[in-house]
């Protein structure tokens, strides 16, 4: 199914409609009569949506699919989990920060503005006026290189279509916060683990060995998502500490007791970006507004890994999202 679907446009498939107005949950209560089986999926469409099988779409969801490739490889599920050869198999040395803080460096300050919240875009004349929080900026053109719900709190002078406005009421964000769990050394490598964990049970349910490559101390990682996290909206971060550790202990022993230090990053409470990975499609949205997600408005650029027809969700398709960007505004003549 998915690798039937145009990823640049899925809303223009035959069955596009008749996949849109069913959730994926629909779809596997149609399909899936394994209760392990089931599990599996479930477990499978949280890692990669941080949300629950009934709230995208099918349609959204096989489009998902089908961008975990390139132009000479079809995207498939496996490829957005596989550790080997797919969206999981890499991590920074450093932390993925590092990308964003050497990129700066090398542009400048005079060239990214820290701490700079844009307020409102308008247009004047041949030019744009960015205000920010600082000031204001001028622009001959204008890329908006955030996710669709967090894009709309930017006011726009003359507003922005009906169909792009519609398209940014109608897509949340998931919902996720990470855990990590600190420890003197990764004792789980002396039982021969590796740290990961699947698990369709728990507050996280997905983990992996985030230690150094020195090995210097030990660091296991776990995801909380979608209703898990929602469920511990009130909760305190010691709060989380406590199940999470429980988790851990029911994964790897009771040396994973011995916890030496915590990091709880919660992005549904972060101001730019309010959930994460990706803002998704529920019910109805793609083939009604799918094409407001890329269409440029006047001097106005969407980018943002939402718009990326390769690789959505991942900041492979935010790079990707940019270029086409930069590319749509040197074709429009603007240098």
């Amino acid at each position: 199914m998915a690798a039937g679907l145009d990823v640049r446009a899925p809303w223009n498939h035959a069955n596009a409609s008749l996949w849109d107005i069913k959730t994926l949950a629909t779809w596997l209560d149609d399909t899936v009569s394994s209760n392990t089986a089931r599990r599996l999926l479930e477990l499978a469409v949280t890692s990669i949506f941080s949300t629950q099988s009934e709230e995208p779409s099918l349609l959204y969801a096989l489009a998902y699919f089908a961008a975990a490739g390139n132009e000479t490889t079809v995207g498939t599920i496996d490829r957005l989990l596989a550790t080997v050869g797919g969206g999981q198999e890499w991590r920074v040395k450093g932390g993925t920060q590092l990308i964003a803080t050497e990129l700066s460096n090398k542009l400048g300050d005079n060239i990214v503005k820290l701490k700079t919240k844009v307020e409102s875009i308008a247009k004047s004349g041949d030019f744009y006026l960015l205000h920010t929080s600082t000031g204001t900026v001028q622009a001959k053109r204008v890329v908006i290189a955030m996710s669709p719900p967090l894009a709309a709190r930017i006011s726009y002078d003359p507003l922005l279509p009906a169909a792009r406005d519609q398209l940014t009421q109608r897509m949340p964000m998931g919902a996720v916060a990470k855990a990590v769990a600190f420890y003197e050394t990764p004792f789980w490598r002396n039982d021969g683990l590796n740290g990961m964990v699947a698990s369709d049970v728990g507050v996280i349910r997905a983990t992996f060995d985030n230690s150094p490559e020195d090995a210097s101390y030990g660091a296991l990682m776990g995801f909380i998502e979608a209703d898990e996290i929602r469920h511990l909206e009130q909760s305190t971060d010691e709060d989380i500490q406590a199940l999470v550790q429980e988790d851990l202990v029911r994964y790897f022993g009771s040396e994973a007791n011995n916890v030496t230090g915590w990091i709880i990053q919660r992005w549904d409470n972060e101001e730019f970006s309010r959930g994460g990975p990706v803002a998704f499609g529920p019910s109805g949205v793609l083939t009604k507004y799918g094409s407001a997600l890329t269409e440029p408005v006047g001097g106005v650029f969407f980018a943002g890994t939402e718009a990326s027809p390769y690789w959505t969700g991942f900041m492979d398709g935010a790079i990707r999202a940019g270029e086409n960007a930069a590319r749509a505004i040197l074709e429009d003549g603007c240098v």
